[in-house]
Formats: C-alpha cells, sequence, structure tokens
C-alpha cells in the first residue's frame, strides 16, 4: 500500500520548497524487516514501533489524491495513479507511477522504476486540505479522478496514452538519473468527464461489483451515486457532514465508510431497511446485451468517442542522464553525505552545522541522507523540535543511520533475574542517579511480563489519566508527574501484585527534582498526569486504560515519510 503527501518538502516551512516529494510505498508483511525501535534495532513487543517505507519517488508534490492500479500487466504488481498539484507549475497533472522493484528498508536505489507524467489530463485542486478521490475499475480500465477545482469526475483509459519524449528536461527533479529510471512524457491518453456539476467532489468508491460510483461532495456532505455503464444519478444522500474526505466500500461487509475532516471520524452508512426503490440499471437490457458480447469478443474496451492523436516521439537527449541535483533531493554529489557506500563517514560532518535558516545552504534531505534523525535544525510536529518524536519535555540525541534516543525514555527489564532500569539505548543505570521533573512525561518500556505499576514515595497507588491502574506489562508505562499529585518527591516502579511499601529487590525508585521548576511542557490536564491513587493495583488487567500488550505502531513519517526512523535512506 502507499501514501502520498500534499508536501512541497518545505520542511514544516522552515526550508524553502524544494518539490522532491512523492509517494511512499510500505510493506506490512512482519516479516519483511520494517518495523525498528526509535534507535533503530529491531522491535520487540514491548517497544513503540516504527514502520519503514518499501520506496519512495519523488516526482508528484503535492499530492491530493492516489490509488493502487490493480492491473495485472507488470511483474510486482506496484502500479499507482496520482493527482500532482503541482504539475507544469500552471495545472495540476496525472502521474503514473510503477515502483517496479521496491528498494525495501535499508535502501535508498530507485534505480528501477518508472514514472510517467500525463500532461493533457489536466487537473485542479479546490480549497486548501480537500482530498481528490481516485479510483480504477479493474474490469473496464477506467480511472476515475475526482477534480474539486473544476465540480468534475474525470474517466481516463488506464491503458491508453503513449511515449511522447523524456520528462527528465521540462520536470527536472526526479529519483535517479540513470536510464534504467524512466521519466517520460505521454501524450494521447483517453479521457473525458464522467460527471460534472458537482460541489467540491472529493472521496470516491465503486460498489463491491463495480457498477456504481460513489462521489463525496466535500462543500455539502452529499453523497452521489452513479452508474458506472451510463453515467446516470442513481441517488443522492445527505449526511450530516461538511467536510467528507476519502471514500471506501469494504469487500467483506459492503458496507460505504468515509471520513470527515472537521469532525476528526471514520463514519459508516448502514442500511435502515430494504430499499424501498431497488436499483435498477439505466441502461437498457439489449445495450448491456452488446455490450458483453463485444467485450467477450475484443476485450475491455470504452465507448466513449476516440479523438485523432499521433505521437511523435522524441529520442531523449543522452547528457539528461547525466544530470546531478546540488540544490534539491540526494544532492548525490555531495561526499560529505554519501559515497558509493550510501553511509559516508564524512557526513558526521553535518552534526555542527547550524546554518538553519530557510535560505541557508544546507539541505535538509542531505541532514537525513547523511543519518540525521535529531539534529538542532530539524523541525518537529507535535511540539517536538530537532526532527524526533520524544514524549513531551525530552530531549533526542541522534543514532547515526539507525534513530534517536530520548532522555526521557527509560527501559524496565530484568537483570540476573532482579528487575532493573536502563537506558533507552539499552545501558544500566543506577536509579539512585536518576533524577526526574516535574511536568516532563516519562516513558517506561516495560519489558516483563509481569506487570509493573507506579507508587508514590509513601507506596500508595498512583492512577494515571489514560491508566486508571497505573501499571503495564510488555509495553509502555507513561508518566506525568506534577507537583501538587506527587509532592514527596519520588516515584517507585514495583510489581502490581507485590506492592512497593519499601524499598529493596524489586523496586526501582527515582526522585523527582523538588527544588526545580515544572519546565516541562504539559499542563495538569494533560495525558498521563497522575490524578490521584489507587488502594490496590489490579493486577489482571481489568482496570480501564491499563497500558498492556505492546506499544503503538507508527508510521515512520516526518513530512509524508521523509523521517523513516532508522534508515532513512530511500
Amino acid at each position: 500500500w502507499a501514501v502520498c503527501n500534499d508536501s512541497l518538502n518545505t520542511y514544516l516551512d522552515t526550508k524553502e520548497p524544494n518539490y522532491f516529494m512523492g509517494p511512499t510505498l510500505y510493506n506490512s508483511d512482519p516479516s519483511n524487516g520494517n518495523t525498528v525501535n526509535a534507535a533503530g534495532d529491531p522491535c520487540g513487543p514491548a517497544d513503540e514501533c516504527f514502520l519503514l517505507h518499501s520506496d519512495m519517488l519523488h516526482e508528484a508534490p503535492g499530492c491530493i489524491g492516489l490509488a493502487h492500479d490493480p492491473e495485472t500487466a507488470t511483474a510486482f504488481g506496484n502500479v499507482y495513479w496520482a493527482f500532482d498539484t503541482t504539475g507544469d507549475r500552471t495545472d495540476g497533472q496525472l502521474v503514473r507511477f510503477d515502483f517496479q522493484q521496491p528498494h525495501g528498508p535499508g535502501s535508498m536505489d530507485h534505480n528501477f522504476a518508472s514514472v510517467r507524467r500525463y500532461p493533457e489530463v489536466k487537473l485542479r485542486r479546490g480549497p486548501p486540505g480537500v482530498h481528490a478521490g481516485m479510483v480504477v475499475h479493474p474490469g473496464r480500465r477506467l480511472l476515475f479522478i475526482a477534480v474539486p477545482g473544476n465540480g468534475t469526475v474525470l474517466a481516463v483509459d488506464a491503458d491508453s496514452g503513449a511515449f511522447a519524449r523524456t520528462a527528465r528536461e521540462e520536470y527536472p527533479i526526479f529519483s535517479s538519473r540513470l536510464p534504467s529510471f524512466e521519466y517520460s512524457v505521454w501524450e494521447c491518453a483517453a479521457v473525458r468527464i464522467f460527471a460534472h456539476g458537482l460541489d467540491t467532489p472529493s472521496g470516491l468508491a465503486l460498489s463491491h461489483d463495480g457498477e456504481r460510483l460513489f462521489v463525496a461532495e466535500h462543500a455539502t456532505g452529499k453523497i452521489v451515486a452513479f452508474e458506472v455503464a451510463s453515467g446516470a444519478v442513481l441517488d443522492v444522500t445527505a449526511t450530516e457532514f461538511a467536510s467528507i474526505g476519502g471514500l471506501a466500500v469494504s469487500a467483506l461487509s459492503r458496507y460505504l465508510y468515509f471520513v470527515d475532516r472537521d469532525t476528526n471520524t471514520l463514519n459508516r452508512m448502514t442500511p435502515t431497511g430494504p430499499c424501498p426503490t431497488p436499483y435498477v440499471g439505466r441502461a437498457s437490457p439489449a445495450f448491456a446485451q452488446a455490450y458483453e458480447a463485444a467485450a467477450a469478443d475484443v476485450g475491455v474496451f470504452d465507448l466513449a468517442p476516440k479523438r485523432a492523436c499521433t505521437v511523435d516521439p522524441v529520442v531523449p537527449d543522452a547528457a539528461l542522464f547525466d544530470q546531478v541535483h546540488d540544490d534539491t533531493g540526494y544532492a548525490s554529489n555531495d561526499t560529505d553525505v554519501q559515497g558509493a557506500a550510501r553511509m559516508d563517514a564524512d557526513a558526521a560532518l553535518l552534526a555542527n552545522r547550524t546554518d538553519c535558516a530557510p535560505d541557508s545552504e544546507l539541505n535538509f534531505d542531505a541532514l537525513l541522507l547523511g543519518g540525521f534523525y535529531c539534529h538542532v535544525c530539524l523541525p518537529g510536529t507535535g511540539g517536538h523540535d530537532q526532527g524526533a518524536t520524544c514524549d513531551p519535555g525530552g530531549t533526542c540525541a541522534n543514532v547515526q543511520w539507525r534513530g534517536f534516543t530520548c532522555d526521557n525514555h527509560f527501559v524496565v527489564d530484568t537483570a540476573g533475574g532482579v528487575v532493573a532500569l536502563f537506558a533507552a539505548d539499552g545501558s544500566p543505570l543506577d536509579p539512585g542517579e536518576v533524577v526526574l521533573r516535574y511536568g516532563v512525561t516519562y516513558r517506561f518500556t516495560v519489558k516483563t511480563q509481569a506487570k509493573m505499576a507506579a507508587y508514590g514515595g509513601g507506596g500508595e497507588g498512583l492512577a494515571l489519566r489514560g491508566n486508571g491502574c497505573g501499571c503495564a506489562a510488555t509495553g509502555p508505562l507513561l508518566i506525568t508527574p506534577t507537583r501538587s499529585a506527587v509532592p514527596d518527591g519520588s516515584i517507585r516502579l514495583c510489581s502490581a501484585e507485590g506492592g512497593c511499601a519499601e524499598d529493596g529487590v524489586g523496586t526501582i525508585r527515582l526522585l523527582m527534582d523538588k527544588d526545580g521548576a515544572s519546565d516541562g511542557p504539559v499542563e495538569e490536564e494533560g495525558p498521563w498526569v497522575v490524578v490521584g491513587t489507587v488502594a490496590n493495583k489490579d493486577v489482571d488487567g481489568k482496570t480501564a486504560g491499563t497500558s498492556s500488550g505492546g506499544g503503538r505502531l507508527v508510521a515512520a513519517s516526518f513530512l509524508a515519510v521523509l523521517f523513516a526512523v532508522s534508515y532513512i535512506l530511500m
């Protein structure tokens, strides 16, 4: 599966756009070696896991729509169609991506891929944040595209068009300079308007049998059902929502699902009873029979009129395959970033760079490819800085070419049969030398199967917002101590079953910085804050909010998968 992003690669508006962005491919097979923890080590059952991408191509910045093509002609089945809003900087364009042989986790080889631009299929985006649905009809080989800015749905013959010329000269930002990477302009694609007069069409979905096309109107919250064969409107359903995005039909239940941006919800259309007016095809039975007979005779075809179009292909200039980009993308002529081995030791020279201004010479793509996932110049999301995703109040440290660690992340495991405390990188710690700050969220990755729990300095059990029992096993225990809830100056981690009245074997006692300011970013109402005490820890895990059973899985992404933690190499 793949995702794409409406981004010009500005690093959250901290750099000038370099337009080096496009769809990213993932492989969910756990045997693919594609999950790691923050430090870049194989992800264990207790860790917060990061999903590494399998490939990424960079020819469609500002992408607001993406669809997989279920074609059977290619060897690997990794063909996707993208709605590229940047196009030629005047009109958006349709782009076809064939990842061919994905490089897999830990590589950045893009030498075997195919990218085709269709400038004659002009696309226009809608208001900011509006999705453009795309879907391929597997039988008719039609690609349907919602065009929010024009109020239309286009139908493109997915197998039409022909090579016209290389795209490297007109569109000089691309993933690989080698001839095995095809980057071309295709012309004479068969395209027609399937539906018009729609109010900001967004999500698209085909019914399970492919006979109906559902179109969401982002601005009105209506969902319109069209008959694919005739293009006739079959039904219009009004919803209570006003910002519908993507649509999908479940292959199992056949229900229609949609997401709504403003309410941040996933919703399902559920039949409340038998349909009073069952669906009847608008095309006559005789027409349907004739079409089926013709399709059986000549194969899949489209009844739309074909325009006369001839492509006069141009042989590309061989010099275009020697092109190297200095200011965008991989900056592959910069030996301080990468050599033939892809991991040049001289990349360590980038660690001390502080020229972070938007117009500085420092290429942030080069930082990532130099193995920096925590760097003073890199921005972050959700209040984080330096690129990493530490919990609130934490500071990251880079682990070059692998990932990062956070100073507010600890590991609880057994050593010699005794529960012990470790740093995020696995080095043992003396709990007596660890001092916690109020207002900072601390992550304790509990690797023991026996449940560990948080206690106050006096042995009282602590209840946490979001984790009523304040306990965890084989998973994360997150704690945000506040001065009002933990006034005695210490927190203990002990067995949830045995209690924690006294310090001793199996007890990890951590001191609070009682004299320090509450300089953490989390308010009293924030997540994982200590909210009170519990008389008895629920060792059976029945308390609502118990954190158990492994950490969360995070798609390793920053600005659309630029921050694939560990092996950012694309």
